[in-house]
């Protein structure tokens, strides 16, 4: 990227503002026990194991029963970076009922430019605040 974050999404053509830019959750995956998640990594590569790792990571309530789960995107959405909430230009628009990761244009985003999203909407730091991968025996 030109602010050098390496990896990044760009539009490929304009795209208008209340566009989706991303929706649902059908290229995600979700593991709700490490055993599981160490089971996935091992049927890679070390190489691609570790980038799967950079993309993945443990979060409370996000499963079926809202239990903590180890997810993350396995697409071009896993290359998406943080704009915050000054620069993101994708997101779920006020007033809009959007479902998990559904992205809208939130202003015109012209061809060539960086597709930011903001990842507080989504993300929460308390995997920070809390061993979160001990709680899978990570």
């Amino acid at each position: 990227t030109k602010d050098g974050k390496g990896r990044g999404v760009f539009a490929t053509r304009d795209i208008k503002k209340g566009e989706m830019t991303y929706g649902g959750t059908k290229n995600y995956i979700f593991f709700t026990t490490g055993h599981d998640y160490r089971r996935f990594l091992d049927a890679f590569d070390d190489e691609t194991a570790c980038d799967l790792m950079k993309f993945t990571w443990p979060q409370r309530g996000l499963g079926p029963k809202h239990e903590s789960v180890i997810w993350g995107p396995m697409d071009d959405n896993a290359l998406q970076n943080d704009g915050g909430r000054k620069r993101a230009n994708t997101g779920c628009p006020k007033g809009k009922h959007c479902g998990l990761f559904d992205e809208y244009a939130l202003r015109d985003i012209k061809k060539g430019e960086e597709i930011l999203c903001d990842y507080g909407t989504f993300f929460s730091l308390d995997f920070l605040k809390f061993d979160k991968w001990k709680e899978f025996g990570l």
